[in-house]
């Protein structure tokens, strides 16, 4: 009989775990669902915006979209470690004793009060270098900028943490929610009035500086007493070094294209203004692809953020039956939904970029076409080191992390060295990423077995393998090519095939509409 579609054990035995636990998943997805909504509102606006502050030049268009790219994946690597870190840190000690959330809270902001201060210096520091290694000196003055909103979400993310193991996450939702409404209308507003480029970071600014505030003013826990700085210290750290190398593994190909392409241009015989040009209208390019292959990744976000300070829980308390439980179920209901929505961009490459951006990005269908596997086995290498990082094992997932870096550089320089300038350059960053993240996904896969004794069950991966074969099949060549109405059409049969698929082959099971059951039946437990 398949696992369970939840992360729990009896039923009988954890309904208000299974209720609290279900609903948090809930909630979470829906701030995550309109994290996604509201990131591609700018990821597909601001191209149009681009274009049309370019006069309709498309090139122009192109190279101001790769501008915004560059500058927000250097500061958006270096947000998303220090607030992943933290959360799970500071989430981690509280959810082990919440009598020590107090203690916890206060000792983290002071500790990433200051990291983030002194990150944001070193950052803006760096930013002149930086930018004479891209070959585009006007980057400089936007990453400075950018480097307050450093100091901004390092301790935002203390607040967050501490509701995530207090397991309120509805308030956990409701800020993600505020905070991606009011930073989407900044961006978007601001681009569009004249500041281009410079509108998109202060926006960004302004909206993490002002929801970091919010979260201090009502998030504040009682009592007295401190909580050991070494103890969190020696976690955190390696936890922070680890978030930040795992973002890098995700925005590297970017950096990679724009480095590589641009070396490529000058010994084309361009000169050093038409080389930034050209390797940034391919960044621009790129960027749409993988703009949409990290939509399933960003999806399963939220069951990271619940299963964490559970596992965290039941590790501590050296419950080892009901920790291969949680991750065995973890790891089916993430692979169960990522291979679901990653199947369409395998199904609809063209007909999604065409949808979602201006045609002059279709471009880059061939990259989705393979890139789509490459995040979605990122996605899963991900959830494998947050259950390690969970059962307070930083080194092991700073190991698989080190080693999918490193298959990853290699991989995609090597893709690079062989292909020209163009599009054969967007498919060949394609190819060495994906190459690169499957074999971190092999190594996290066995080191999270060796550790747990459980993966995913093997015929549940047999069974979303023909799943997704037959929902890529039905795009590629059944539906047609027939405008942006009809794509979207196609973009929903695609996943309801998908899912039939594994209804028919048994894939869900009583005891997963059981637990859907309890999830939404009133009683204790109740949010």
């Amino acid at each position: 009989m398949p696992v369970g579609f939840t992360f729990m054990g009896s039923p009988k035995t954890d309904e208000d775990i299974v209720r609290s636990t279900g609903r948090g998943v809930i909630f979470i997805t829906l701030a995550k669902m309109w994290f996604m909504l509201t990131g591609y509102v700018v990821a597909f606006g601001l191209p149009r915006i681009f274009k049309w502050a370019a006069d309709g030049d498309a090139d122009q268009g192109q190279a101001l979209y790769g501008t915004y790219k560059i500058v927000f994946m250097g500061v958006s690597f270096i947000n998303n470690g220090i607030i992943t870190g933290t959360i799970q840190a500071v989430s981690k000690f509280t959810s082990e004793d919440v009598s020590n959330a107090g203690a916890v809270r206060r000792l983290a902001l002071r500790i990433q009060g200051g990291l983030g201060i002194a990150i944001a210096v070193l950052y803006a520091g760096f930013a002149g270098f930086l930018s004479d290694v891209l070959g585009s000196k006007d980057l400089a003055f936007l990453m400075r900028i950018s480097s307050g909103i450093i100091v901004a979400y390092s301790c935002y993310a203390v607040f967050i943490g501490s509701f995530n193991g207090r397991r309120l996450y509805s308030r956990q939702a409701l800020f993600d929610f505020s905070y991606q409404t009011m930073k989407t209308m900044l961006i978007l507003v601001l681009a569009a009035v004249g500041f281009e480029v410079l509108g998109t970071v202060l926006g960004f600014l302004i909206a993490a500086v002002v929801i970091a505030i919010a979260a201090a003013l009502v998030s504040g826990v009682s009592g007295q007493g401190g909580f050991s700085a070494r103890r969190y210290l020696s976690f955190a750290a390696l936890l922070f070094v680890y978030t930040f190398l795992l973002n890098l593994v995700m925005s590297l190909d970017l950096f990679l294209l724009k480095g590589i392409a641009a070396s490529a241009a000058i010994q084309a015989g361009h000169d050093a203004e038409a080389a930034s040009s050209i390797s940034k209208t391919l960044v621009g390019q790129y960027s749409a692809a993988q703009a949409l292959a990290l939509i399933p990744y960003q999806a399963i976000l939220s069951i990271a953020f619940v299963a964490f300070p559970m596992i965290s829980k039941v590790t501590f308390s050296k419950d080892t039956e009901k920790t291969r439980i949680y991750v065995q179920k973890t790891l089916r209901f993430s692979m169960i939904l990522i291979a679901g929505l990653a199947a369409v961009f395998g199904a609809l490459p063209e007909q999604s970029l065409g949808l979602l951006f201006e045609s002059e990005y279709v471009v880059a269908a061939d990259a989705l076409s393979i890139l789509y596997v490459g995040i979605a086995a990122f996605g899963m290498m991900a959830t494998c080191n947050t259950i390690l990082n969970g059962a307070g094992l930083p080194w092991r997932a700073m190991a698989v992390v080190l080693v999918t870096l490193i298959a990853v550089v290699t991989s995609v320089t090597l893709s690079l060295k062989f292909s020209g300038l163009g599009p054969s350059a967007l498919k060949a960053t394609a190819i060495g990423s994906t190459i690169g993240m499957g074999f971190g996904l092999v190594v996290s896969g066995i080191v999270v077995y060796h550790r747990f004794g459980t993966f995913w069950p093997w015929m549940t991966g047999f069974r979303v393998l023909l799943a997704v074969t037959a929902a890529v099949s039905l795009g590629r060549y059944v539906l047609p090519d027939a405008g942006k109405v009809v794509t979207l059409a196609e973009c929903i049969a695609v996943v309801v095939v998908y899912f039939l698929v594994l209804v028919t082959l048994r894939e869900f099971s009583r005891e997963d509409m059981d637990q859907l059951r309890q999830i939404f039946s009133r009683g204790k437990g109740r949010q």
